[in-house]
């Protein structure tokens, strides 16, 4: 082990001395990932809840059992409200980008309700906003579906002949505390979703993280096309040595980047990265898979160019397939699965777990998933490299 890890430090003092590894490990994917961000980051929704207007310009009961049940919303953390004076000042704050979208109770709401006429909610909403609309739209529609069975319930009784002020009273009350027969409840997404900062940070850095990790397994081709590979071998120390110093130099590279990676999007981007422990051991494990993987591909090239065009489209494919560039999941269920042969996507769903306030354990089938990939990859490795030199 002493001359293995001999070996590796000689070649990290290499690459550390000509920048060559700093600048693909951690500057190109920090510029990206904050250019991303900035660029692409409103594709993928504000990190903040929607602010939605309301203007009741009724004044009744019935509107403002309607204002209720928004301070409500608001109050739970699901939106956000802002009541305004009028539907003219909703307008113009939502045409000058101000508001996404916004609700207007109009004057006379409540006493058509009670006379049992049909009655309108407007949702006024920009085209830019669409789904702060249909979030608008929606509560609107629960709210007209839940006034619309209190008259349905009212004029029962009054088909029955059973009407009267302290009857429908009665029957108003009562219909607006009976609880839904059906009710949508709160379910988990399996993946979680990360927000633009993160995932942009996360992406990019695992995306080069296979670029960077040529660095160190390349260095074995080097050594052979240069001649040094023989002198290597002749030197008292095992052969097994010398691939496996390549190796722990393309291991301790990407480590490196990682965390520098994410210390400097952490103060510059705002992005979360999760607990240090947990994701130390991702890590750790994206680190020896991205080895492993490229390390297959090394030993299979005859030359150092072969070997880094070869590199170059399987992790751009990786990268595309793993959703480096754009979420895969929520879309196409067959790119969704296809990710799931790729590092990318277990290690960005690794950190979405710890994200989302996950430890440890919450991570395990991630680090499971990428331990396979550096099983595999290390195991087809050792058997090309024992193939190819013997």
């Amino acid at each position: 082990m002493r001359a293995a890890w001999r070996i590796t430090a000689k070649d990290l003092r290499l690459r550390l001395r000509d920048r060559s590894a700093f600048i693909l490990g951690v500057v190109a994917p920090l510029v990206l990932a904050y250019i991303f961000s900035i660029v692409f980051g409103g594709a993928f929704g504000n990190d903040s809840i929607a602010t939605i207007g309301f203007v009741d310009e009724d004044g009744g009961e019935v509107a403002a059992g309607f204002g209720e049940a928004m301070e409500a919303l608001s109050a739970d953390g699901i939106i956000e409200v802002e009541r305004l004076d009028d539907a003219d000042s909703l307008r113009a704050r939502v045409a000058d980008g101000d508001l996404g979208a916004g609700i207007v109770v109009p004057e006379g709401f409540s006493a058509r309700v009670f006379a049992g006429e049909p009655a309108t909610v407007d949702v006024i909403g920009s085209v830019d906003a669409p789904t702060v609309t249909d979030i608008a739209e929606s509560i609107a529609t629960a709210f007209a579906t839940g006034v619309s069975d209190t008259q349905r319930a009212v004029g029962a009784v009054l088909a029955g002949g059973g009407g009267g002020p302290d009857v429908i009273e009665r029957v108003t009350a009562a219909a607006a505390e009976v609880e839904p027969l059906v009710t949508v409840g709160p379910v988990e997404a399996a993946t979680r979703v990360l927000d633009s900062a993160t995932f942009f940070s996360v992406s990019m850095a695992v995306f080069f993280l296979f670029f960077l990790v040529q660095f160190g397994v390349l260095e074995l081709l080097e050594e052979e096309q240069g001649g040094t590979l023989a002198r290597l071998e002749a030197a008292p120390i095992p052969r097994w040595a010398i691939p496996l110093g390549k190796a722990q130099t393309s291991f301790v590279l990407a480590v490196i980047a990682l965390t520098i990676l994410a210390v400097a999007t952490t103060l510059l981007m705002g992005a979360n990265w999760g607990p240090p422990l947990a994701l130390g051991a991702l890590f750790v494990a994206v680190a020896l898979a991205a080895t492993s993987l490229v390390g297959v591909v090394t030993a299979f090239a005859r030359t150092v160019d072969a070997a880094g065009n070869l590199v170059s489209i399987i992790a751009v494919v990786m990268g595309l397939v793993g959703g480096s560039f754009f979420p895969v999941t929520g879309g196409n269920r067959a790119l969704e699965i296809a990710s799931l042969a790729t590092p990318h996507a277990w290690f960005m769903r690794g950190i979405g777990e710890l994200q989302a306030g996950g430890g440890l354990a919450s991570i395990t089938p991630s680090l499971a998933a990428l331990a396979v990939f550096a099983v595999v990859g290390g195991l087809g490795a050792i058997a090309a490299l024992r193939r190819r030199f013997g």
